[in-house]
């Protein structure tokens, strides 16, 4: 149902270790293996004391139980298939996480696997995360995806009251439409736009998508038309910069203020809202 692909989606979705704190210190994103339980468990209680979550990256090396109690105690569990790969593990987890105010976010690196296969994630099982309200998120960077496939994936994320998070490499494509209109969060790349036409279809997508609660993440690394720039946050798009900051003589510096003024969504990325995976 996939192919490899020559693109590099950067470093791996469930990289970390080292904790960040907001400014209040109300979030913090930690790997699980980091610290011993009592720690962690302390830890996902403080944040939850200061109107906060603590993100959890999933090792592996917890117990499901260990996992639980996180959960319970209102942490966010990120996960992936290479941490992770079984189905009844997720479901609980899950499950654990909405008890506690809490979310569980999977990161697939895989294939789209038959259910005949032994190992690894089938994509019948990707379908019943989503169905269950596991945040699913998918990047074509290093396997490209097939829309049909994905447009299943999420209609059953709709289904079950959450997104699909796809961070999509390359040129945009046509059957982007199909998936903005089923709700899902998609991410492109600001190089990706090469002409005109480009953004009005970026806009469009925006729209389609708005329209079901998701959005259109366009990453900006490298200078773009203003034009282009302003068409986009008018369209509503989220826009995220990652370019030097810009003189305060710029024309693009109230670009850059208008997109430091937007909040993410909590569903509409993994881990890190800047980092195009």
């Amino acid at each position: 149902m996939d192919t490899k692909s020559e693109a590099d989606s950067g470093s791996p979705a469930d990289a970390g270790g080292v904790i960040i704190a907001d400014d209040d210190a109300s979030r913090v994103i930690v790997r699980d293996d980091q610290f011993d339980f009592p720690a962690l468990l302390d830890m996902a209680k403080a944040c939850r004391r200061r109107g906060g979550r603590l993100k959890l990256i999933d090792s592996g090396k917890r117990s499901l139980s260990e996992l639980e109690w996180l959960g319970e105690a209102g942490a966010d569990l990120y996960t992936s298939d290479v941490a992770r790969p079984e189905l009844r593990e997720l479901i609980l987890m899950n499950d654990a996480a909405k008890n506690g105010g809490a979310a569980a976010v999977y990161f697939h690196h895989g294939f789209f696997e038959p259910a005949e296969k032994e190992r690894g994630v089938s994509f019948e099982s990707l379908k019943e995360m989503g169905r269950s309200g596991i945040l699913l998120c998918l990047s074509s960077g290093r396997v490209k995806r097939e829309f049909a496939a994905l447009e299943e994936l999420a209609h059953a994320c709709a289904s079950g009251g959450t997104r699909l998070v796809y961070y999509h490499h390359g040129p945009l494509d046509p059957a982007l439409m199909g998936l903005a209109g089923l709700g899902a969060w998609i991410h492109v790349a600001g190089a990706d736009l090469q002409k005109g036409d480009d953004v009005v279809f970026l806009c469009d997508l925006v729209e389609a998508a708005s329209g079901r609660g998701g959005n259109i993440a366009l990453h900006v690394e490298s200078p773009l038309a203003l034009a282009w720039i302003s068409d986009i946050f008018d369209a509503g798009a989220f826009v995220l910069f990652q370019t030097p900051p810009s003189d305060y003589r710029s024309p693009q510096k109230p670009f850059e203020l208008r997109a430091e003024r937007q909040a993410p969504d909590p569903r509409s990325y993994y881990l890190y809202p800047a980092f195009m995976l």
